[in-house]
């Protein structure tokens, strides 16, 4: 688990900070004290008012502007993406260079309240973040290659959105895109053909859906006429041939109709690109709603064996997120990719000598204790088949 925020100590500001959004980079050589250097363009040479000194290790003395990083933040590096408060006492990672997940947060807006959300969401006005995540695409390297768009529900405001998919096209068109949202906005033709519209070269939008018919579905997210809005708006974006994946969280609710619901999208919906299967984590409004939501997933494995093999008979890219292999049916094995995003994945003490470790995606470390009561390590040749996969954040 990769600590993304923490405190600052400010050496030699004068004024606030600004902007708020820094790349890092090497220090320019001549007695950094081998400190790092934060730049507000993409270029590196810059004149040192674009520029604020990192001194990643306690005792480091760095050239003023700087910040002292607290213990914390050391793993700070080069062409990470940094939000620095103004008065600089506050540093966040919002691009990490090593991750192989990173998503930027752009709203906590949501009209659905899923009853396992792990962001549960929030009313207030919070659209400043898309232009935060504007500033952090201008920054990003040329070596990234992805990036996530999460909420909340993105899509709640529409022109923001769109303004923002616009500008990684215009600057970072090589960038492959991963955007979060319920569906039920692209049940609107003309915001669906907007997106759409906008024409970048490698997006896929990643939509739930939790039953094969409306009742569970709209119970599951506290939403009226949700899963009606949610289909109509998947069919709208196949007319468009733009890119579907499907989400499916595993929990109490779902597992009794993870088969009907595979049969469904394999009947009905058949032109998804994917289905992604995953694994329930423990945090936000799922903790106080554990009682409901909670199963272990040793005790559902043949439901979901039924789901995946159903999928993909069908012809449908099938993947199994946020599930240990040491819990999983082995016959699930070669579906199973490693989600979990790197800033909340763990292993416990009990993974250190397992033979598949390597290709495992590990645990929530959000979910605390909540964990499967099936982990154990494995002790058998069967790691040296597995390739260990990166894939889009899990949850």
């Amino acid at each position: 688990m990769i600590r993304l925020s923490g405190r600052g100590t400010p050496v030699g500001l004068d004024g606030e900070v600004h902007p708020d959004v820094w790349r890092v980079c090497r220090a320019d050589e001549g007695g950094t004290g081998g400190a790092l250097a934060c730049v507000s363009a993409r270029q590196d040479a810059v004149g040192d008012r674009n520029r604020i000194y990192l001194a990643p290790q306690p005792g480091v003395i760095a050239r003023a502007p700087a910040i002292q990083l607290g213990r914390g933040l050391a793993h700070i590096t080069e062409d990470d993406i940094l939000y620095i408060s103004p008065d600089g006492s506050r540093v966040s990672v919002l691009w990490k260079s090593t991750a192989v997940h990173n998503s930027l947060l752009l709203t906590e807006q949501c009209d659905n309240y899923c009853l396992m959300c792990s962001q549960p969401p929030k009313t207030r006005d919070d659209t400043w973040l898309f232009e935060r995540a504007k500033r952090v695409v201008s920054l990003l390297p040329p070596a990234a290659r992805s990036l996530g768009l999460t909420g909340g529900e993105p899509t709640l405001h529409a022109d923001a959105l769109i303004g923002l998919l616009e500008h990684c096209r215009d600057t970072a068109p090589w960038l492959q895109l991963h955007l979060l949202s319920n569906g039920r906005r692209f049940a609107d033709i003309s915001f669906s053909q907007r997106y759409a519209g906008v024409g970048l070269r490698d997006i896929m939008v990643g939509i739930p859906l939790y039953a094969p018919e409306p009742g569970l579905h709209d119970f599951i997210v506290q939403a009226s006429g949700a899963f009606e809005e949610t289909v109509h708006g998947i069919l709208n974006l196949a007319t468009l041939d733009q890119c579907i994946e499907l989400r499916v969280v595993i929990q109490k609710h779902t597992v009794p109709a993870l088969g009907e619901l595979a049969v469904f999208i394999a009947r009905n919906l058949p032109f998804v690109d994917q289905v992604a299967l995953m694994g329930l984590e423990m945090t936000g409004l799922a903790r106080p709603n554990s009682a409901e939501v909670w199963i272990d997933p040793v005790d559902y494995q043949a439901e979901l064996a039924d789901a995946t093999f159903t999928l993909a008979a069908a012809g449908i890219t099938t993947k199994i997120f946020n599930h240990q292999l040491c819990v999983l049916d082995e016959r699930l094995w070669p579906f199973a990719v490693r989600s979990i995003s790197d800033w909340k994945n763990d292993y416990l003490d009990i993974c250190d000598n397992c033979s598949v470790r390597d290709a495992c995606g590990g645990v929530f470390a959000t979910s605390g204790k909540r964990l499967s009561m099936a982990l154990r390590p494995i002790h058998s040749s069967a790691g040296t088949a597995l390739q260990a996969t990166g894939d889009p954040e899990g949850l």
